[in-house]
C-alpha cells in the first residue's frame, strides 16, 4: 500500500515539473526582479499624458471666472500662465493677461468694500487708538508718557530695581550714567551689584552677561527681567512698567504692550467686535 502511494506522489510530482511549475523558480520579486511593465499600460499612460487638456479662456464667461471660488481661480490662471510659456503665441498670453486684470479688479473690490466697512464699522480698525494725523499722534504720545509716568511713581515704593554690573564691563560703564539719570527723574531705588563680588546672588536670578536689571517686588520674591545689555532710558521706563503691570496682575502676557487709555479699542485683545456681540 505504501509503494503504491509513494508512486502516486512521484508521478504527480513529474506532472507538476512537467507543467513548468519550477521552471521559472529562479526568477521574480525575490530575486530583484521587477515586473516588466506591460505594453497596453504604458502606451495609454503615454497617450493620456499628450491628450491632457489645456485650460482656455473661451471655456467661461466674465461672470463665471468672476465667480470663481479662489482656488479654482488660482488654478485657472496658473494653467493659462503654463499655457503660455509652453506655446508663446499672441492668443495664449493675452489670456493670461486678460485673466490676471480680473484678478487685479477682483483685488480693487475688495479693497473697496473693506474701505467701506472701515468707515461704516469704525470699530473694526485701530484709528481711534492709533491716529494718523499729525495732532492725533502727538496727544497718543503724550497720552503713553503720562500713564507710564503715573505708573512709575505710584509703584516706586513697592518694586525695586537691582542693577548687575562687572568692574571691566565697558557696556556697564556706558550704562551707569543712564541709571543715574532714570532714579532722579522717577525716584525709584536702583540696587548695584557687581557679580563678581556676589556670584550667588547673580545666580539666583539666572544672571551671566553684563549690564543686567532685574524687577523685584519689595516683600515677596517675585520678579523680571528688565534688561539684558545696554539700553536706553525710555527703554527702561518702558519696559520698568510693564513689568510692574505684569508682576500687579494688571495685564497677562498677551497684552503686554496694552496701555490703559486702548482698553476695550483695536488693540485690546480681549474686546469682541460690536457686531459679534449683537448676533
Amino acid at each position: 500500500m505504501r509503494l503504491v502511494i509513494a508512486a502516486l506522489l512521484l508521478v504527480s510530482v513529474s506532472a507538476t515539473a512537467g507543467a513548468g511549475y519550477y521552471s521559472d523558480s529562479g526568477t521574480g520579486w525575490w530575486w530583484y526582479q521587477k515586473e516588466p511593465e506591460k505594453k497596453e499600460e504604458k502606451e495609454k499612460s503615454s497617450k493620456k499624458a499628450k491628450a491632457k487638456k489645456m485650460p482656455a479662456l473661451s471655456d467661461y464667461s466674465y461672470d463665471e471666472i468672476w465667480n470663481m471660488h479662489p482656488d479654482d481661480f488660482e488654478k485657472f490662471a496658473e494653467g493659462l500662465k503654463r499655457k503660455a510659456v509652453q506655446n508663446p503665441s499672441e492668443e495664449n498670453v493675452k489670456d493670461y493677461y486678460e485673466v490676471q486684470e480680473i484678478a487685479r479688479k477682483k483685488a480693487l473690490a475688495f479693497t473697496n468694500v473693506a474701505q467701506y466697512v472701515w468707515q461704516k464699522y469704525p470699530d473694526l480698525t485701530t484709528a481711534k487708538d492709533y491716529p494718523i494725523a499729525t495732532p492725533g499722534n502727538l496727544s497718543r504720545v503724550n497720552q503713553i508718557q503720562e500713564e507710564k509716568n503715573r505708573k512709575l511713581r505710584d509703584n516706586r515704593e513697592e518694586f525695586a530695581l537691582i542693577y548687575f554690573y562687572k568692574s571691566d564691563c565697558g557696556y556697564c560703564q556706558q550704562q551707569q550714567p543712564i541709571i543715574d539719570w532714570f532714579t532722579n527723574s522717577t525716584g525709584w531705588q536702583v540696587k548695584r551689584i557687581n557679580i563678581e563680588e556676589s556670584p550667588g546672588l547673580a545666580g539666583r536670578f539666572g544672571v551671566e552677561i553684563t549690564p543686567t536689571m532685574i524687577l523685584i517686588q519689595k516683600g515677596n520674591w517675585n520678579s523680571f527681567p528688565v534688561s539684558s545689555g545696554l539700553i536706553t532710558a525710555e527703554e527702561i521706563e518702558d519696559k520698568t512698567y510693564r513689568a510692574v503691570r505684569l508682576l500687579k496682575g494688571e495685564i497677562t502676557p498677551e497684552e503686554f504692550s496694552l496701555y490703559d487709555f486702548q482698553k476695550g479699542g483695536g488693540f485690546d485683545v480681549r474686546k469682541r467686535p460690536s457686531n459679534l456681540d449683537r448676533q
